[in-house]
């Protein structure tokens, strides 16, 4: 039998135990709709206009693998400008897409191709299958979530993550969300019987101050296509966000080889 005194000694330890664990769970996984969730999300998203950064990015795949430098103009919605340098300086390739269409310049071989900005054109061009929302939203982490009916049921938490879910026509979107700063730390896109196709791994959020509010931006992403083996390292640095006088400009020689794809 527990003594008066050593009962009171164990029931304040108890409710200590036990409200400071509640504050940090209410804390970090506190209840929340999944529209309350979005908004969350999309309001963080809806403050990047354009993003520009350099730094390094690595690839890996069954036919080759490589690292070079790069330097990366996003305008949204619909602009990306992306140009790889190797050592010395050296220009490797450089390519402008929109929503509509794309220019990629191959300087070692001097050859240009033109296009469709397609999912197929352009994993083509940068040795990864994705499409041109994905390629846009997934290297700012800038995601904009659909608002819907049922989207007043309470969100779900995995692994210490808000989950997201939506259903695509092939397949489905899983996104991971943590709690506190509401920055997403994985994406997935599955198809079939859950068979994950893309999978996308954010870390390293940095602050920038965008119009005197703090807005977290990845400073490494991971995109890895699981069915062909390939994987791209991006490693960020020199990140700047809503410059107003960003431009895109692609010079492609009038020696240079032409090419169009459907």
């Amino acid at each position: 039998m527990i003594k008066p005194l050593a009962f009171i000694i164990y029931s304040w330890l108890i409710f200590i135990f036990l409200s400071c664990t509640s504050a940090y769970v209410g804390e970090k996984y506190s209840s929340l709709r999944l529209n309350e969730l979005k908004q969350k999300i999309n309001h963080n998203s809806s403050l990047i206009r354009s993003f520009e950064a350099s730094g390094n990015i690595s690839f890996d795949s069954p036919e080759r693998s490589g690292s070079v430098w790069f330097d990366l103009k996003i305008k949204k919605p619909d602009t990306l400008f992306i140009k790889l340098e190797g050592p010395f300086g050296i220009s490797v390739a450089s390519a402008l897409i929109t929503r509509n269409g794309f220019i990629y310049y191959n300087a070692q071989e001097n050859l240009a191709i033109t296009g469709p900005s397609s999912d197929i054109n352009i994993g083509a061009i940068l040795r990864i299958r994705v499409s041109f929302d994905e390629l846009i939203n997934g290297l700012t982490s800038g995601f904009i979530f659909k608002i819907n009916e049922n989207d007043s049921n309470l969100a779900v938490i995995v692994s210490e993550s808000y989950l997201i879910s939506v259903t695509a026509d092939y397949g489905t979107e899983t996104y991971f969300i943590k709690p506190g700063d509401f920055t997403v730390s994985e994406y997935r896109r599955s198809v079939g019987q859950n068979q994950t196709e893309v999978e996308v791994n954010y870390t390293s959020y940095t602050e920038r101050n965008v119009n005197g509010v703090n807005v977290k931006v990845p400073g490494k992403i991971v995109i890895a296509n699981k069915p062909k083996k390939q994987t791209l390292y991006i490693d960020y640095g020199n990140i700047e966000v809503n410059n107003n006088e960003i431009q895109f400009k692609i010079k492609i020689p009038s020696s240079a080889k032409i090419i169009k794809w459907d």
